[in-house]
């Protein structure tokens, strides 16, 4: 399963190209300015290109929920040139247990099934959201 998973991703990784983090499309697309290109970052969705056993959301307001106690294994990779934040949502909606990954990195967190993910710029801007799937026992989302 880990080489399946490793030569699917890279060849997801050669076949998307590494295009978020890239630079604005334009003037427009720049946050905080695009003044200092090592500042900027692009306001857009993040789309993640490999995704096994969550729902992806749109970004907006969302909470975990309980389904049931079992632990689920969520690896989030950032194949990106950018930096992002990962943020779990708790059942109130709150952002908590903000964890920055550095490209290229990869973690691995115990969550649990129902249990709300945010992706975030380093400036707070909601890039990609998901929700562990209510059948899953391990989960991938990779970036890039």
């Amino acid at each position: 399963m880990k080489m399946l998973t490793r030569a699917a991703t890279a060849a997801v990784t050669m076949a998307a190209g590494l295009t978020f983090g890239a630079g604005p499309a334009s003037a427009t697309d720049c946050e905080p300015n695009c003044a200092n290109p090592d500042t900027v970052e692009p306001v857009r969705q993040l789309n993640p290109y490999i995704t096994i056993g969550v729902l992806r959301q749109s970004c907006g307001t969302m909470m975990s929920h309980s389904v049931d106690s079992t632990p689920v294994r969520l690896t989030v990779a950032n194949r990106t040139r950018t930096p992002f934040v990962l943020y779990w949502h708790n059942t109130s909606g709150s952002r908590e247990s903000a964890r920055t990954l550095q490209p290229p990195a990869t973690v691995n967190i115990t969550t649990y099934r129902g249990h709300a993910w945010e992706v975030a710029s380093t400036t707070g801007t909601c890039l990609s959201q998901f929700v562990i799937s209510d059948d899953s026992t391990r989960s991938y989302v990779t970036y890039g």
